[in-house]
Formats: C-alpha cells, sequence, structure tokens
C-alpha cells in the first residue's frame, strides 16, 4: 500500500500537483490500457515516493547461488527493471551485452508479471560506420538517417525492428503488450554517441535542430506508422556537461536539444558524475552534493510544471566518493522524517547518507519518481561507477536500509500500477 504521510515529500504531493501548469497528458493519446494505467499510476505516486531500479537485474550477477544481487542483500527485487534494446536494429540474436534477445524478452515480462516496471535503453549501432558502443561516433550521421539523407530508409527498417520488439513482449492474460518506458538517444549531450549534440560548451557537428528532428521523427515513426501504443518516451540527458553555476544555467543546459513536450513523457537525467566519479580523492563531495540536490530539483519542478514523470534513468553507484560527505543538520532531519532504519552516524552508509539525503532534500526532488544503477559488471565490481552491492560486500548493510526505507520502493512495496 500507498504510505502517505510518512514523508514531507508526501505531504507536500497534493499541494505540488496544484502547482501544474498543464495537466499530464501522454505523447500517445492510443495508449493501450495497461500503459496508460501506467501513465496515471505514476502521475500519482510523483512526490510520495521513489521507485529503485536496476539495469539487467538478473542477467548481471556477480554473487552465487542468486538470479539477483539486489535480491540477495534486501529479499526482493528492484520496482523498475532496465535493459538494452542495442543488435535488435540490425536483427542480431543478441543485444549490444550479449544477451539473447528472448533472454531480454522473458525478463521483461517477469518484471511486468511481479509489478514492477520495465524501461530500455537502446545502444544502437552507428547507421554509417556500424559501429557499436565505444566505436560510434562518425561526421554527418544524424544527417544521414534524417529525411533526405543517405541512411533515412535504413533507418525506418531499424525503427521496424525497433517496433516488432517492444510490441512482442506480451501479456498471456490480457494479449496486451507490455508497457515499456523507451529511453532512446540518451546523453545526447555528451559526444560519445552517434546522435550526440555536445554541449553548448563542447559542440558536435549534430546541431540541437537535428537532434530534435531525429527524436520527432523517431516518436512519429513508432506511434503514427508502426502502430506502437505500449510507449512512454523518456529524454535523458548527460549530467556531466550541465554549466551548475546556477539554477537558470542547469536549466538550459539541461533542456538543450529538448524534442518538446509534446514528445516527451518523462524528464529524465544520467548523472554518474555526482554520484561515483571516476577519481574520488580528487573532488569534493559537499559540492557535489549540493549539484545533485541542484539538478534533482530542476527536473523535478520542470516536470511539475509541465505536467510530466521526472527519474534519475541512470545513476552512480554510491561507495568510497559518497560516503566522504558528512551529512547536515537538514539532512538528518530529512532522513528522521523518512521514518524506516536509521543508519549509523559512522562511515559506510554512503546510499541512505549521500544519495537518500538527496533524494529527501525537498519536495521538487522528491518528485524524482526512479534511480537506476548500471548493471553488475563483474568487470567493474568495485568500481563505484557500476551496479549493486553485493551480500557481503562493505556497503550491503547500508544499501538494505536503503531499500527498506518508506519513501523507496521496491518491487515487494509497490502499489498496484497497472
Amino acid at each position: 500500500m500507498m504510505m502517505d504521510n510518512t514523508t514531507q515529500c508526501a505531504a507536500d504531493a497534493a499541494t505540488a500537483g496544484s502547482q501544474r501548469s498543464v495537466d499530464p497528458r501522454p505523447v500517445d493519446p492510443q495508449l493501450n490500457t495497461p500503459t496508460r494505467n501506467l501513465f496515471a499510476s505514476l502521475h500519482q505516486a510523483s512526490g510520495r515516493f521513489a521507485m529503485f531500479g536496476h539495469q539487467n537485474e538478473t542477467s548481471n550477477v556477480i554473487g552465487t547461488n542468486t538470479d539477483s544481487d539486489v535480491h540477495a542483500v534486501t529479499g526482493t527485487y528492484p520496482a523498475l527493471w532496465g535493459n538494452d534494446l542495442s543488435g535488435v536494429e540490425r536483427d542480431e540474436t543478441t543485444n549490444i551485452d550479449g544477451f539473447s534477445m528472448n533472454d531480454v524478452r522473458a525478463e521483461l515480462l517477469r518484471a511486468y508479471n511481479m509489478g514492477a516496471v520495465a524501461t530500455m535503453s537502446w545502444h544502437s549501432a552507428n547507421p554509417i560506420t556500424l559501429g557499436g558502443y565505444g566505436h560510434n561516433m562518425a561526421p554527418g550521421s544524424v544527417a544521414a538517417v534524417l529525411p533526405g539523407g543517405a541512411r533515412h530508409e535504413q533507418f525506418l527498417e531499424w525503427l521496424d525492428r525497433v517496433a516488432a520488439f517492444l510490441s512482442s513482449v506480451v501479456d498471456d492474460a490480457s494479449g496486451e503488450s507490455v508497457p515499456i518506458i523507451f529511453r532512446p538517444f540518451h546523453e545526447h549531450t555528451g559526444d560519445w554517441f552517434w546522435w550526440c549534440t555536445g554541449s553548448p560548451a563542447r559542440p558536435t557537428d549534430t546541431t540541437p535542430e537535428r537532434f530534435i528532428a531525429l527524436w520527432r521523427m523517431t516518436v512519429e515513426y513508432l506511434r503514427d506508422v508502426r502502430g506502437l501504443h505500449n510507449v512512454l518516451y523518456a529524454y535523458s540527458p548527460d549530467r556531466s556537461r550541465i554549466d551548475m553555476s546556477s539554477a537558470a544555467t542547469c536549466e538550459a543546459g539541461y533542456l538543450y536539444a529538448y524534442p518538446g513536450d509534446d514528445y516527451v513523457d518523462v524528464l529524465g537525467f544520467d548523472d554518474y558524475w555526482d554520484i561515483a566519479p571516476a577519481e574520488a580523492q580528487a573532488e569534493q563531495p559537499h559540492e557535489r552534493h549540493n549539484d545533485l540536490i541542484t539538478i534533482l530539483s530542476v527536473v523535478g519542478r520542470l516536470a511539475r510544471e509541465r505536467g510530466k514523470l521526472a527519474a534519475a534513468t541512470e545513476v552512480g553507484s554510491p561507495g568510497e566518493f559518497a560516503l566522504r560527505y558528512v551529512m547536515s543538520e537538514a539532512d538528518k532531519a530529512a532522513l528522521a522524517g523518512a521514518g524506516g532504519p536509521a543508519a549509523p552516524s559512522e562511515a559506510d552508509s554512503p546510499w541512505t547518507h549521500y544519495l537518500l539525503t538527496a533524494a529527501l532534500a525537498n519536495s521538487d526532488t522528491c518528485r524524482v519518481l526512479w534511480y537506476m544503477p548500471w548493471r553488475n559488471d563483474p568487470d567493474a565490481a568495485g568500481t563505484g561507477a557500476y551496479g549493486t552491492p553485493v551480500a557481503g560486500s562493505r556497503y550491503a548493510a547500508d544499501f538494505r536500509r536503503f531499500a527498506e526505507q518508506p519513501f523507496i520502493r521496491m518491487a515487494n512495496t509497490l502499489p498496484p500500477l497497472y
């Protein structure tokens, strides 16, 4: 059941709802029944709780004798399960992570059947070079797939395969395609994917206008030509290239190349920079914590004003860097007001002391509806940038406390969403 009034966030939810400039309206007015129900349920939940998500939940596992590192630590599964669609555009049977597309389909359906939410990113191949992740850039890539471009027809074939896969995850009981939050062209403010615009300070050859045209063409083709009606569309720039010198510059950087409210259901962002930077000893955790609160506040406010959902669509895993943060009195008060098991004052509590305190900082941060660390890649174990704590690891106890907080929802504490 939804636990109203357990936090100040929940107490402010009704007031925040009345502050919307527009009522929530999906990108696709013909959503099928379960997807329309999910859209309404998530908007109702905004400001009341945040879901914990995880990429490749049961397909990347480090621990032994378990199908889920999250379950091994917390006793339950995430509320949101992420997967990747890459490979399907080239009609391959495995995705970029080496997993069978049939297994990906089964994992998405498993999440839906337990009442959790499914989301998919798309690390597509470069349309000119066909290079994959890490070999993804080439001049003129976006121009090539737009109408009139040399690779336009090829790209429409890729979208045909995307639509076929996204509609193929079907609930046996109802016969309906299950809802999927689709996150194409993510981190466009960087310079590492073929669709990237870069930032105003570090642009690529893809102009904001071309990126917007790519996004709108994709949505219109999937929705209007292919009749895909089980998808919510998530926008997710990369935080590291956003100017954080003020809330105004943060908002401007966040909305750089924004496709428009008619084409976006979820205002998301990817943020490893503020949670698990590569050089932990060289960074300032208090400054980064403040920046994390700023981006959460800006995205939460924009979502409230525009009738959108807000989400931290990818986040770093709190660890060595985050545990160096010393909580303020406001942080302590936010944790106390949230209820749930108390985190000890000593170190080894980066999930509750750093990430949870930012999530609870104010009524707009509380509107950010999910946080999704990346997969538990054995090759990245211990780096802090990827994954969740495994059973017996240094941060496992604090991760369990984080998952048990009333404001954080796992699969077993979600209200019915469909």
